[in-house]
């Protein structure tokens, strides 16, 4: 009963992050690419600092293509990550799991070689078919995302004639205008734009996502 109680404990510890096994002590990943820390594992969400290729950081949990650093207390996209291999940077596919160790204490391991294509994520976290729109070029800066249904016909505040680039997943496909009420030169986008052409780059005021 005792050691139920402390495997329980030590669980409750892991997921509110307020225990991390010793391995932990040290970092477990790098970071591939210059990339922003947001708030929450979400791309709408506030970005609260930034992560630069290159620099080692210690992961706490991944889902829905996240990973939480806790060097910077915040989520970075799971695509910008890489697996260290014996404190080395390692070009093998690395997978991401936690779970309880046979001293009864928060186990996290970052597996490298062919345990699978990237990080391991809960199966409910399936892609969503949205529309992500970003301030600044190569999906960086504040996001706006949309799913299928989607429309506005005049873009408010910040985002009028603010976006610089288009992040789309699934088959989805968005009409972007110049102009309010769909006027204007429009096009219709059907793949991700890491950069906009001169005649639509922070020039959309109205959008509609099918």
């Amino acid at each position: 009963m005792t050691r139920l109680i402390r495997l329980a404990a030590a669980v409750a510890a892991l997921v509110v992050g307020l225990a991390v096994a010793p391995a932990l002590a040290a970092p477990n990943a790098y970071v591939t690419k210059d990339a922003d820390v947001l708030k929450n594992p979400n791309p709408a969400s506030t970005v609260i600092s930034s992560v630069y290729k290159g620099d080692a950081v210690t992961l706490l949990d991944c889902k829905n293509n996240f990973c939480l650093v806790k060097e910077e207390k915040g989520w970075v996209k799971q695509s910008a990550l890489g697996a260290l291999k014996q404190g080395k940077p390692s070009s093998a596919p690395f997978s991401f799991s936690f779970g309880i160790g046979g001293d009864g204490k928060p186990s996290i391991q970052i597996g490298v070689g062919n345990g699978g294509p990237g990080i391991i994520v809960d199966d409910e976290d399936d892609e969503v078919a949205e529309v992500c729109f970003y301030k600044s070029k190569n999906f960086q800066g504040s996001a706006l995302c949309t799913e299928p249904g989607d429309s506005d016909d005049a873009l408010s505040g910040s985002w009028d004639d603010n976006i610089s680039s288009i992040e789309i997943s699934d088959d989805v496909e968005v009409l972007v205008c110049r102009n309010e009420d769909f006027e204007g030169a429009c096009a219709t986008i059907t793949s991700s734009k890491k950069s906009l052409p001169a005649s639509l780059d922070n020039r959309i005021s109205s959008y509609e996502v099918y």
